[in-house]
């Protein structure tokens, strides 16, 4: 134990000697290699794996960072250690639904080599193929109320500390957060707090004082991203934390439930009300909200529906295969170079991805894509719901709300498909499959 301790302190110290010779730049690849070794060193003294899925999934937020350096091609090795170290400890459920969707993933991108329908961008399959080497190594733990609240916990703390940081000393109107996208942060801070209120109000009796401060915590770092769908994310997490309580409670009495869902709503909707109110008018947030409220279309949204409308040209060009991961910006920048009908089109940003998730993986990895990657998804899916059959817990409603927040986001973004946000996205995955096991309860 002493000989692995030693190791693991010292490592990051050489490797950060070995990044710094080569470049002052690479400092954010040596905060990512710390960040996993202290995740793997935490997994080994406390003995809980979910320290090193935490630490991979936040690491990867950079991905696309140059300053990653090497860093980028440790995250494969790193979920390799965990992986054995999770097999080695017996926490390891290897049945018959893990092999296959290891051997169907593998299959899909073994076929997507060898055919080639399109440019392969061999950097966007490393990402993608390891946030599935992710999902395949956590879906082997068993992950029960309490590890993903104290894994939402930690995240949140994370996120939201580092937002208030990045505000004091950043001079943008809106901040990015870790995942180097104002847009992408929001959503998954809000999905994040959605599942982690709910759990902790339901399950882990987390106490009130702790809820509100987060909440407002999570409230204020939204507004400083300047990201209208956090806003909307955040009122549909508070409502499904509602409808969470009284399907609990009330699972026989439907009727009696549908009421108090409604008068629920009206309450959100006034305390909506009185918080735009007294939101200063020159917040960025608030006049893009306005904006859209006017029936104005602002630049982010007009860009949109650029990526949208490229999307669907080149599902119509590529149905089956699509354009490949990646390569979306080019299309971007030649669809806008013709739509001439769009207003102000010289204006509007040129877009990496479509701003949709069914858009992005149809006009991407065309049908195919869809076929593959579904078939994971589904499975995933359906062990929650074969899970919420049977128990109908505050721990599955938690993430069943986390997914509907998810979907509804998605369709206007694209997490948790975004580049910086596959690690967390294998990890939400990952719950929900691991969830297969469903003969007693998580709570």
């Amino acid at each position: 134990m002493i000989k692995k301790i030693v190791l693991l302190v010292l490592l990051p110290v050489l490797v950060t000697v070995a990044y710094l010779f080569g470049s002052d730049d690479n400092f954010l690849g040596v905060y990512a290699l710390s960040l996993m070794v202290g995740g793997l060193f935490m997994t080994f003294v406390t003995q809980k794996p979910l320290w090193s899925v935490l630490s991979i999934a936040i690491s990867m937020h950079w991905v696309e960072m140059s300053g990653m350096s090497a860093s980028f091609f440790m995250f494969a090795p790193f979920a390799a250690m965990l992986f054995f170290y999770v097999t080695s400890q017996n926490y390891v459920r290897i049945d018959y639904k893990w092999l296959l969707i290891g051997v169907w993933t593998l299959c899909y991108t073994a076929l997507v080599y060898a055919v080639k329908p399109y440019p392969i961008n061999n950097e966007f399959f490393y990402m993608n193929l390891v946030s599935f080497f992710v999902f395949m190594v956590s879906a082997c733990i068993r992950w029960d109320s309490k590890s993903v609240h104290t894994f939402l916990s930690a995240y949140l703390v994370f996120a939201v500390g580092w937002s208030m940081v990045e505000r004091l000393v950043s001079s943008e109107l809106r901040i990015v957060g870790p995942t180097m996208s104002s847009t992408n942060f929001a959503v998954l801070l809000v999905v994040a707090w959605t599942m982690w209120f709910i759990n902790g109000f339901l399950v882990q009796k987390t106490r009130m004082l702790h809820l509100v401060l987060m909440t407002f915590l999570v409230f204020i770092s939204i507004l400083f991203s300047g990201t209208r769908m956090g806003l909307l994310g955040l009122m549909g997490g508070l409502m499904l934390a509602v409808l969470s309580k009284y399907v609990v409670l009330l699972r026989d009495q439907m009727v009696r439930l549908m009421v108090r869902v409604a008068i629920a709503f009206v309450g959100v909707a006034i305390l909506v009300v009185v918080v735009w109110n007294m939101l200063p008018d020159d917040l960025f947030l608030k006049q893009g909200l306005s904006t859209l409220l006017r029936g104005d279309m602002d630049p982010s949204s007009l860009g949109r529906i650029g990526a949208w409308l490229t999307a669907i040209d080149c599902i119509q060009n590529n149905p089956v295969w699509g354009i490949g991961p990646g390569n979306f910006l080019e299309k971007n920048k030649e669809f806008l170079e013709m739509a001439s009908f769009l207003p102000k089109v010289e204006q509007l940003p040129r877009l990496g991805h479509a701003h949709n998730l069914f858009l992005k993986t149809w006009s991407e990895q065309g049908f195919v894509g869809i076929v593959g990657l579904g078939f994971v998804v589904i499975n995933c899916v359906g062990c929650m719901v074969g899970y919420l059959r049977k128990h109908c817990d505050g721990f599955v409603l938690a993430m069943f709300s986390g997914l509907i927040v998810t979907l509804c986001l998605g369709m206007i973004d694209v997490f948790p498909l975004f580049p910086s946000s596959l690690g967390w996205g294998a990890w939400l995955m990952s719950v929900m499959f691991s969830m297969r096991d469903n003969k007693e309860a998580r709570a």
